[in-house]
């Protein structure tokens, strides 16, 4: 595939604030987008939101919203007032919640792409029988998107192996946004379906979520670096 444009973004997991603080001091200028997990949001509310904003940060607030409908448009109304940029939900709640989540967002978060989770990159086929699920991750993946897209979400959330089928599936504006990524020689860890950043730039990923290998390096510029060069060359 041609070279896709692909922004880095820095899952900020860590297990507590001042962590957080000196991690996004450590990185600087040099990423634009900063992922809040439910761990952290939790833990710190919305001061962690306004410390990411504070040093110029576009926020994804991974949340992963998973009710009845009323219950998650009423969620994404109590969200409102935050300055986030995408904020995800699981497709699995239904066409009805999904539609009307972004009928919702439209009105009270106008600036903000809702991403539908498909199939968490830590299951595989094994894990989807388990919770009653006879196809394939990617058939799965597949089904969701464009449930999703369908029902009026912005973007998606899938592992790096369903980034050329979706690509290919879903309309061009359909933001991609892909954990999962490790580079050559890091460690998987509980990731059961990973690709390196260039390989997933190249099979047309929007947004590259990062963690571990930027967290957990001695040094986080240089980690930093040396996937933005990958990505680059």
């Amino acid at each position: 595939m041609t070279k896709h444009k692909t922004e880095i973004i820095l899952a900020l997991d860590v297990e507590d604030h001042d962590q957080a603080s000196s991690i996004l001091d450590q990185v600087g200028d040099s990423l634009s987008w900063v992922k809040v997990g439910l761990q952290s949001y939790l833990r710190d509310g919305p001061k962690i939101i306004q410390q990411c904003v504070n040093r110029d940060k576009n926020v994804f607030l991974d949340l992963k919203l998973h009710d009845i409908p009323n219950t998650m448009a009423k969620a994404i109304e109590s969200l409102s007032a935050l300055p986030i940029q995408m904020l995800t939900l699981h497709c699995c709640s239904g066409s009805e919640a999904l539609t009307r989540c972004a009928e919702t967002a439209r009105k009270v978060l106008p600036q903000t792409t809702l991403l539908g989770v498909t199939v968490l990159t830590s299951m595989n086929q094994s894990n989807l029988e388990a919770v009653g699920v006879s196809r394939s991750p990617q058939d799965q993946v597949s089904r969701l998107a464009k449930l999703a897209v369908e029902s009026g979400i912005g973007g998606i959330v899938c592992s790096p192996l369903e980034l050329i089928r979706l690509r290919s599936e879903l309309p061009g504006h359909t933001k991609l946004v892909t954990p999962g990524i490790r580079p050559t020689g890091s460690d998987a860890g509980d990731q059961k379906r990973t690709m390196t950043p260039k390989d997933a730039q190249e099979a047309g990923a929007d947004y590259l979520v990062i963690g571990r290998p930027i967290l957990a390096a001695k040094e986080p510029m240089s980690a930093i670096r040396s996937i933005v060069e990958e990505l680059e060359n």
